[in-house]
């Protein structure tokens, strides 16, 4: 049938009235994406903590730590280094929890020098670092220092209550010495060419004040391999030297060389060797209070690919019939924190963080509380980051949810001091 024009515009016209008049079709609210149900979990378990420098620490999310910490068999404390509030808040977990051990990202021989150290409280460990200088790398921090004397009083005995895992950095003329009066004759050569190249490395140091001529850095592994061929059968504090000074070198080596992940590799195999030795000895089992950079106490893969210390602990509660908590601490934006500066020798000094950027954490970190600090417990939050979603997400974001058990974000940190 053919429309003339006014038949034509009158049926337009009742279509369009009949568009007009017919019921409106409700329009569903777009679904929430991943990132909302995350923020609005986080934001639903936001505990505060107040960290006072001065005293203590107190607060909902305190005493939820103490509960959760306190049935794990390893608390295992992941800190961002340098920040004054750090050592207060190890000091009240040891003196709330009373684990049996503390251990640190230090070399086993040295933790056993600075649990002796720390004994003498503060005056002690100020002894030991003025007779073995620079001293251990972090616990020449003020702050850092009165801690591991505060442990080492609120875990007394005659047993080594610090322990160490990790390979030693700057002291190895202690290690080197601790060793002259064992050498065998048959070792006393390539021992008297260690102590050398590690003397000439200190001396340029001393010139250049270039961290990287210092015999942990510049030093030839196979030194230390020529002193171990050398040295048969070596009782067991020295073969702990041997093979903390050995392993120092290839990490650094590979560090040196731009071989990046190979040097994070032979440091966690390194410490988690060094955990499993320690463990097996250990009778009974002790509960532990870990103090690590937060990348080594992750679940899971860590930050720089390899499979930490943090996963091994993780591993070994289950295999006990216990279990570990995974404690990330993290300043907020606008902090300050302390770095150790190589070219002033080794003091440390004031910088601004950069930890939340780091770590992809913004969307956390936008939702902290107003005042004071935020601790949340991430496992709730886990359900919002299946694999379909962590496939698209920031990898970071994911790790720090997945591989910690709670997070605390600080708010106003401040730089730990010089001791």
């Amino acid at each position: 049938m053919k429309l003339d024009r006014r038949s034509l515009f009158a049926t337009l016209a009742g279509v369009s009235l009949a568009a007009a008049t017919a019921p409106a079709i409700a329009q569903e609210p777009p679904k929430p994406t991943w990132l909302d149900r995350l923020k609005g979990g986080f934001k639903d378990g936001r505990m505060p903590v107040a960290i006072d420098l001065a005293g203590g620490v107190s607060g909902a999310g305190w005493d939820w730590l103490l509960a959760e910490g306190g049935k794990a068999s390893f608390f295992a404390f992941g800190e961002e280094h340098g920040l004054a509030q750090v050592p207060v808040l190890v000091r009240e977990l040891a003196r709330a929890l009373k684990p049996d051990r503390l251990l640190l990202e230090i070399s086993p021989p040295i933790a056993e020098e600075i649990d002796q150290a720390a004994r003498g409280g503060l005056d002690g460990l100020k002894a030991y670092y003025r007779a073995n200088p620079p001293g251990p790398a972090f616990y020449t921090m003020a702050d850092e220092a009165r801690m591991l004397a505060a442990v080492r009083a609120a875990l007394p005995g005659r047993t080594q209550r610090i322990w160490g895992l990790d390979y030693e950095v700057i002291m190895d003329r202690r290690l080197i010495a601790r060793l002259k009066p064992k050498a065998p004759a048959s070792a006393k050569a390539a021992l008297a060419a260690v102590e050398a190249a590690s003397q000439a490395g200190w001396a340029t140091y001393a010139a250049t004040k270039d961290i990287g001529k210092v015999f942990t850095f510049a030093g030839d592994p196979a030194l230390i391999e020529a002193l171990i061929a050398a040295w048969p059968n070596p009782d067991r504090d020295s073969a702990d030297i041997l093979q903390t000074l050995l392993q120092t070198l290839r990490t650094n080596r590979a560090y040196t060389e731009e071989r990046y992940f190979q040097s994070n590799a032979i440091r966690a195999d390194f410490m988690k060797a060094s955990f499993v030795r320690q463990w097996r000895a250990a009778s009974p089992k002790p509960r532990i209070l870990f103090k690590f950079g937060g990348g080594h106490m992750v679940r899971g893969r860590s930050m720089t690919e390899v499979y930490d210390i943090g996963n091994l602990l993780a591993e070994t509660a289950t295999l006990e019939g216990g279990a570990s908590f995974h404690l990330l601490v993290v300043p907020l934006n606008g902090g300050r924190q302390a770095a150790m500066n190589p070219t002033a020798d080794f003091a440390y000094e004031d910088v601004p963080v950069s930890t939340i950027e780091e770590m992809a954490l913004e969307p956390l970190a936008d939702l902290a509380l107003p005042q004071g600090s935020t601790l949340v417990d991430l496992r709730p939050l886990r359900r919002f980051m299946s694999a379909s979603v962590t496939a698209k997400a920031d990898a970071r974001l994911a790790r720090v949810v997945h591989g910690y058990d709670a997070i605390l974000l600080v708010r106003d940190s401040v730089a730990s001091k010089n001791l």
